[in-house]
C-alpha cells in the first residue's frame, strides 16, 4: 500500500510540474483582429519601437509532426510591408508568466521558448529579427534575436541568431550548419534558449532549427549558437517574448516557454491531448503498463505516432522496446492520464 501511495504521489508531483509550461496559441483571438490586446499583448513601451501597425490574427494552426504545440489554435500574422523602415517597425510584446509568477532568468538555468513559424518568400532579402526575448517591463531590453532572410530569386530561407548585437559580424546563420537548407513557405519548428552563465556579458543564446524529436537536446545538431557582449538579461525583470515587424513576412503559432527540452518540446503533446485535470494514474513495471483502474490506454512514441491501442484491466503487457513513450489513459470513471513513461 505504501508503495501504491508512493507512485500516486510521484504520478501528481509529474502532473503538476508538466503544468509548469508558458503557451500561447492564439485560440480564442478574433480572427482578423489585432494581436495586441488580445491575452496581455501590447506594444512595446518603447517609443521607437512603437511605429507601424499590430500584428494580425489568422484562422488555422501550423504543423510539425510530434511537437506538443503542433496544429492548435491559430496563428499571429506579421507583414512585409511594415517594419521595411525605422518609421514603421513595431514590436509586440507579451510578459511570460506560469500561472501568477512571472518567469525570471537566474544563473544556472535555461528558458527554453518553442514556437511554429511559415515565413513567406516575400520577406525581406536582407536580416531582419521577427521573434525575440525580451528582458524589461518599462523600455526594452532585448536579449535573444531570431534573424530571416529570404534568398533574391525567393527560393531560399536563410536564419541567424544573436544575443542583441545588430552587427553583421556578429550574426551566427544557418549557413554554417553543414548540409542544411531551409526553405520559405514552409512550417519550421525553431526552439530558443537563454542559458544564463555566472559572470557578465557571456550568458549563452542558442536556436535549435527544425529538431529531431526522438532524439534529446544533446544529440540536436541543427543549433547555432551566439555569445555576444551585450549585457546579460536582467533577472529583476520578467522575460517577455516579442513579435517584431520588421519586413519580414510569417505565420507564428504554437508558442511554449518552459525550462526544459521536454517539456517545451514533446510533454503533453497534443497527439494524446494531455487534460487539465486528472485522478487516473499510470506507471510501469518492466513492460508492463499498469493504471488504477480499467480502461482504454494508448501508447506513443515521443514523434506522436500511436503504436497501442487496447484495453486494460488495470495491467497492460506490450511487447515494446526499451525507452520512453507517451501514455494516455481513459479509465471507466471518466478520468484521463498522460504521462511519459519508461519501459525496460
Amino acid at each position: 500500500m505504501k508503495k501504491l501511495i508512493l507512485l500516486l504521489s510521484l504520478c501528481v508531483a509529474i502532473f503538476t510540474a508538466n503544468a509548469q509550461i508558458f503557451t500561447e496559441y492564439f485560440q480564442t483571438a478574433p480572427i482578423g483582429g489585432n494581436l495586441e490586446g488580445y491575452n496581455d499583448w501590447h506594444v512595446s513601451p518603447k517609443s521607437s519601437e512603437a511605429y507601424g501597425v499590430s500584428p494580425k490574427i489568422a484562422e488555422g494552426a501550423l504543423f510539425y509532426t510530434g511537437y506538443a504545440g503542433s496544429n492548435i489554435g491559430n496563428v499571429a500574422v506579421l507583414d512585409s510591408a511594415v517594419g521595411a523602415t525605422s518609421a514603421t517597425q513595431r514590436i509586440s510584446t507579451k510578459i511570460v508568466k506560469f500561472g501568477s509568477d512571472t518567469l525570471k532568468a537566474v544563473v544556472g538555468e535555461k528558458i527554453y521558448t518553442a514556437f511554429l513559424v511559415n515565413i513567406s518568400s516575400h520577406s525581406y532579402r536582407s536580416y531582419r529579427d521577427f521573434f525575440t526575448y525580451e528582458g524589461s517591463k518599462t523600455s526594452s531590453m532585448t536579449r535573444g534575436r531570431v534573424f530571416a532572410k529570404v534568398s533574391a530569386d525567393g527560393s531560399e530561407l536563410f536564419v541567424a541568431v544573436t544575443k542583441n548585437s545588430s552587427t553583421a559580424a556578429d550574426y551566427v546563420e544557418s549557413t554554417s550548419i553543414p548540409g542544411l537548407t531551409l526553405y520559405p513557405d514552409v512550417n519550421h519548428l525553431f526552439v530558443l534558449v537563454y542559458e544564463t552563465i555566472a559572470g557578465d556579458s557571456n550568458d549563452k543564446i542558442t536556436l535549435y532549427i527544425n529538431p529531431d524529436l526522438t532524439k534529446s537536446e544533446a544529440e540536436q545538431t541543427n543549433k547555432l549558437v551566439a555569445i555576444d557582449t551585450q549585457t546579460d538579461y536582467s533577472a529583476t525583470a520578467g522575460l517577455g517574448i516579442n513579435l517584431r515587424q520588421r519586413g519580414i513576412s510569417a505565420q507564428i503559432g504554437g508558442i511554449r516557454v518552459g525550462k526544459s527540452w521536454d517539456k517545451v518540446l514533446v510533454e503533453g503533446a497534443n497527439a494524446v491531448n494531455t487534460p487539465k485535470n486528472s485522478s487516473a494514474t499510470i506507471w510501469t513495471s518492466g513492460k508492463n503498463i499498469l493504471t488504477n483502474t480499467r480502461g482504454t490506454i494508448k501508447i506513443f512514441n515521443l514523434a506522436g505516432a500511436e503504436l497501442i491501442s487496447a484495453q486494460t484491466d488495470g495491467c497492460l503487457t506490450t511487447n515494446l522496446s526499451k525507452g520512453l513513450y507517451i501514455a494516455r489513459f481513459n479509465g471507466i470513471d471518466g478520468h484521463t492520464a498522460v504521462s511519459k513513461i519508461s519501459l525496460n
